[in-house]
């Protein structure tokens, strides 16, 4: 089926991001972060916070796999798929709260913002429509 082949060739796309920011904030630290994003490498933040930071980005590479394994059987983990989707769709709004708060956050976020508030719909349907397409 062709149009399941495009489709997890979208979805692998956009697992790079989630790869490759979440390995540099776990491992390079707000410093990698800054590096990757074109951002001034010399924030301060409390030894703390950047503890967490790393956690947290290396808990943003856990949706990879996650996704790849709901990928694997459609229909019988869709539950599990919608569900990372929906929470990639949360952290767009977040950003945009974060928008409002903290002000703009330049191009790349802006554009993460809008795969996150975009794409992650047109994923959510795109699977419901291959899992009733496979069903037929």
């Amino acid at each position: 089926m062709r149009e399941l082949r495009v489709f997890q060739i979208v979805v692998g796309c956009v697992l790079v991001i989630p790869l490759v920011a979440g390995s540099t904030g776990a491992f390079g630290g707000i410093e990698g972060m800054a590096t990757l994003f074109d951002e001034d490498r010399h924030a301060m933040l409390a030894p703390a916070l950047r503890n967490h930071l790393r956690a947290i980005c290396w808990m943003f590479v856990a949706f990879a796999p996650l996704v790849v394994w709901s990928l694997a059987r459609m229909t019988e983990r869709a539950g599990a798929f919608r569900i990372i989707i929906a929470f990639a769709f949360v952290a767009g709004i977040a950003r945009l709260v974060g928008r409002f708060v903290d002000g703009d956050p330049g191009v790349i976020a802006t554009l993460f913002t809008a795969l996150e508030l975009a794409l992650m719909p047109v994923l959510v349907w795109w699977h419901a429509r291959l899992i009733r397409a496979q069903s037929a």
